[in-house]
């Protein structure tokens, strides 16, 4: 079965693309006080074969993905949980989601339904997504990776839910990488958004340090924010 593939951390893919043109992807991660995140992404892209979509998380440590929703038009797909069979038709498939537990990491998936144009909503759940360090708290993401084709527009935004104080350039530090574009804290948000298409090769990755006090992340290193 062909599967058409999107990717959240950084891995080595083996699997090819096909052409699908990929309007946009607006990426919302709100985050709590314990570091861990509600994930909410919107895809718009025309469809022009396969059978599923997914999304392999990878590289995940201490982290842990859960809790996949997905949605278009206002439907909600049958959640299968943890047990999303991949050798399936585009019909079996249709209105359907799922999670595929890997060695590493998980797959995230849900059924293309039919060929054409499709706005999809997905929701999951991330622990640990911010961690402690010595220095700050703080995240390492890599929140669309290379190989997916051309990208129109990408945007990301991570949003404070912590309750505790808000977030300015003065108490967070935070950079990304992978592409055109820029990366700000603004209103209390970290925005990042492209300012050309990204191509196969593009990615967006974000790193950000988080002064003491802003998170009470549930997860500890021994380690340093400046080693990782």
């Amino acid at each position: 079965m062909k599967r058409i593939l999107f990717c959240l951390i950084a891995a080595t893919l083996s699997l090819g693309l096909s052409a699908q043109q990929i309007h946009s992807v607006e990426v919302t991660a709100k985050l709590f006080p314990d570091g861990s995140a509600h994930f909410t992404q919107y895809w718009d892209a025309d469809v022009t074969s396969g059978t599923e979509f997914y999304i392999p998380v990878k590289n995940l440590g201490k982290m842990k993905i859960s809790n996949l929703q997905v949605s278009e038009n206002g439907q909600q797909y049958v959640s299968e949980g943890d047990n999303w069979k991949v050798k399936r038709s585009l019909e079996e498939k249709s209105g359907r989601c799922g999670i595929v537990k890997k060695g590493d990491g998980v797959e995230l998936c849900w059924g293309q339904g039919s060929y054409g144009r499709h706005i999809w909503k997905a929701e999951f759940d991330a622990t640990n997504l911010v961690q402690g360090y010595k220095d700050y708290d703080g995240f390492n993401f890599m929140f669309i990776n290379p190989g997916i084709g051309s990208i129109e527009r990408a945007k990301v935004t991570i949003e404070n839910a912590t309750g505790l104080p808000a977030w300015n350039s003065d108490n967070v530090q935070v950079w990304a990488f992978g592409f055109n574009g820029e990366v700000n804290v603004i209103k209390g948000k970290i925005v990042c958004e492209t300012s050309s298409w990204m191509s196969k090769s593009n990615k967006i990755i974000i790193l950000a340090g988080f002064d003491k006090g802003l998170v009470q992340p549930a997860t500890a290193h021994g380690s340093s924010f400046e080693k990782l």
